[in-house]
């Protein structure tokens, strides 16, 4: 599953799952440890760190030849929109109102209109029309910075709504997301995950799996399920039906997560650790050699 997933993607999750919580900072020789697991080459691991550069996500510097990331404050924000969504409990509470985005993107800037629907997508809204998008959650903050950042300041406009029909909001629901395929999506997630959980417990129990393979499991867990942020909006329960797979396959992810937490995170914590012993040493020798001079 990990090993089909691209690099940058797979070390969106690892900063989510593993480093987030951990450190503001990370080497990239930290994260080269991390993923080898994955089965991701030094090369592959660099190159990922390029791109999320690139992209606006990330931010580094270097100390001799050692260099260092931190999220940037717009990639701090989408992590934590998307770390927030996989590890919610419940639904947020409703307000009854609708949050509409809409935009005007001339035809010359296509691949900015595309990029933004997927990061609309990707934020749960869903398309009222192909420039008409709306969300139950109050998303204000995270649209206009997403705005800002793809030079829309022009070309879009914010409002909140109260449906007035003719159909319910349970029906507006449905015409802006195809529930039945997203339900299906998590009754799959269930049937697959089910007995590789159990797999798992039992390694467990037997003490025949690693650390880092406990690692790389919960990584290729938090991954997959991961995939629903493109597809599941997030809206509250008055808006879905009573039948709910989605939260089969929540409770089944966080008790598989669980589960491989106190493995994975000693993994996690070594390598760490040694990236700060490597840190403590560069700098005693630093001082060594300013007290020689």
């Amino acid at each position: 599953m990990t090993r089909r997933a691209s690099a940058r993607s797979l070390l969106v999750t690892v900063w989510g799952d593993a480093v987030r919580s951990r450190r503001n900072e990370v080497g990239a020789s930290a994260l080269i440890r991390l993923m080898a697991p994955l089965g991701l080459s030094p090369r592959a691991v660099r190159a990922a760190l390029s791109r999320m550069t690139q992209r606006g996500w990330l931010h580094h510097r270097h100390t001799g030849r050692r260099a260092f990331y931190a999220l940037t404050a717009s990639g701090a924000l989408r992590l934590e929109q998307g770390v927030r969504r996989v590890y919610r409990a419940a639904a947020e509470p409703w307000d009854g109102r609708w949050r509409v985005f809409t935009y005007t993107i001339p035809e010359g800037r296509r691949a900015v209109r595309d990029r933004l629907r997927r990061e609309l997508v990707w934020l749960g809204l869903g398309p009222l029309s192909r420039s008409t998008w709306v969300t139950t959650r109050d998303l204000g903050t995270v649209l206009r910075q997403l705005s800002d950042a793809r030079g829309l300041d022009g070309g879009v406009a914010l409002f909140e709504a109260t449906h007035l029909g003719p159909a319910d909001d349970r029906a507006l629901a449905e015409r802006c997301w195809d529930l039945a395929a997203i339900a299906a999506r998590y009754r799959r997630f269930v049937r697959l995950m089910r007995p590789r959980a159990a797999a798992l417990r039992r390694r467990l129990r037997r003490g025949t799996i690693s650390d880092a393979a406990c690692f790389a499991e919960q990584i290729a867990l938090v991954h997959e399920y991961r995939k629903f942020l493109f597809v599941d909006p997030g809206l509250p329960d008055d808006l879905l039906p009573r039948r709910r797979p989605d939260r089969d396959a929540a409770a089944l992810f966080r008790r598989t997560h669980a589960m491989l937490a106190p493995r994975a995170g000693r993994f996690v914590a070594r390598a760490l650790d040694l990236e700060d012993g490597l840190r403590r040493g560069a700098a005693r020798a630093r001082g060594n050699g300013a007290a020689r001079s």
